[in-house]
């Protein structure tokens, strides 16, 4: 999968994030968020992750961000109430 557009960035909970996990480099992407909780009620924080990415050098994905960088991943645990807000 191409991590070329950052989609998650888009949304309420990864500008959350991103403001948080700053500085990012250019690279970086988001790619998993989930509520932490077993039911909707509680429902209150999600995890948010992400990762440094680079280029394929083969395959199908040549030249695009694909590949994740090990030891790049950091999460970002965002409130509900950040979300609504846009505040870190």
């Amino acid at each position: 999968m191409s991590m070329e557009k950052d989609v998650f960035a888009e949304t309420d909970y990864g500008k959350v994030a991103l403001k948080k996990l700053s500085p990012v480099p250019e690279n970086f992407r988001l790619y998993a968020a989930g509520w932490l909780g077993a039911q909707p009620k509680d429902w209150t924080v999600m995890k948010v992750t992400g990762a440094e990415f680079r280029a394929a050098l083969s395959g199908k994905n040549k030249g695009k961000l694909s590949i994740l960088i090990p030891g790049t991943v950091r999460h970002a645990l965002v409130t509900a109430e950040e979300m609504k807000s846009g505040n870190s």
